[in-house]
């Protein structure tokens, strides 16, 4: 069985990831669960009612507490870290990536592009697997794009906009947005324009080869992801249906975990971190065009 250590208890996404990897292990179709989880201290925003309800249940699914790092990097084959800041993401994945141990970082990947590449370098230096990812890069409907569109041109897409002062900026829920459009047509980010105003970020994205996306995200409007997809012979538009994307999500970390190609790769979520660090820096500078520098 594959021991999966999770790292972090500040967020619902642990006991919700603990019981649909176990839900999958007991039907046969995922040779792993959960097995231990670490308290990384230091909680975000959530408060300790919360953390200790989400703590007991992942417990209720088998999860056993350890007190140290090494405690669960000892005894497990895999790692997904959970801690619901992202500044600590590095700090929290290098352990396990110098151990080589496969390793899925809950989003954002970081909300530094220096973490980011220093996550990068540690994965390939130490040939451990690694990989991050939102849960609106598994909508089933980016899967249903119509192929009659034509060369893709342009993006006009939407999401929720939510702030939260530990990950300013377009970390926090943009991260959603932007790997939802990654997802869709892949990197290639020249440079960025955001504004942000009471109620909504307005972020622009040029690429180095001339495609471009708008991406609203709203803090007043309906909780609702989509996109209109312009190609040079027809239009598509599209909301997502989040009936199955947290059950595409966990199923793309259970065949990460048997060895399958990562749902994402590590370099591109990279340069999804890139394109919000420049968004942020656009936004203090009033919109002005930041270029995103080439993730190699």
């Amino acid at each position: 069985m594959i021991r999966i250590g999770a790292i972090g208890v500040d967020t619902s996404h642990l006991p919700e990831f603990s019981r649909r990897l176990k839900e999958m292990h007991d039907a046969g179709t995922f040779g792993g669960r959960v097995t231990a989880m670490l308290d990384a201290g230091d909680h975000g925003w959530p408060d300790a009612d919360q953390v200790s309800q989400w703590v007991s249940a992942a417990a209720d699914l088998g999860v056993e507490r350890v007190g140290t790092m090494d405690d669960l990097l000892n005894n497990v084959d895999a790692v997904i870290v959970l801690a619901i800041d992202g500044n600590r993401h590095l700090e929290l994945a290098t352990p396990s990536l110098e151990r080589g141990l496969p390793t899925y970082i809950d989003k954002p990947l970081t909300c530094d592009l220096d973490q980011a590449q220093e996550i990068l370098k540690l994965s390939r230096e130490r040939e451990a697997r690694c990989y991050s990812a939102s849960s609106l890069r598994f909508a089933t409907e980016l899967e249903s794009i119509p192929s009659d569109l034509g060369k893709l041109v342009a993006i006009d897409a939407f999401g929720p906009g939510e702030l939260n002062d530990t990950m300013p900026g377009l970390f926090h829920y943009g991260v959603h947005t932007i790997e939802m459009v990654d997802a869709i047509w892949g990197p290639g980010v020249a440079r960025v324009s955001a504004i942000e105003m009471p109620d909504r970020h307005l972020v622009d994205l040029e690429y180095r080869d001339g495609r471009y996306a708008r991406l609203r995200l709203d803090r007043k409007a309906a909780y609702d992801f989509g996109a209109t997809i312009q190609g040079d012979t027809k239009t598509h538009q599209f909301r997502v249906d989040f009936g199955p994307v947290y059950t595409r999500l966990v199923a793309g970390m259970a065949g990460f975990f048997e060895g399958k190609p990562a749902p994402a790769d590590l370099r591109d979520i990279v340069e999804n971190v890139a394109v919000m660090a420049a968004g942020n820096e656009s936004i203090q500078r009033s919109g002005a065009w930041v270029d995103v520098p080439e993730i190699s």
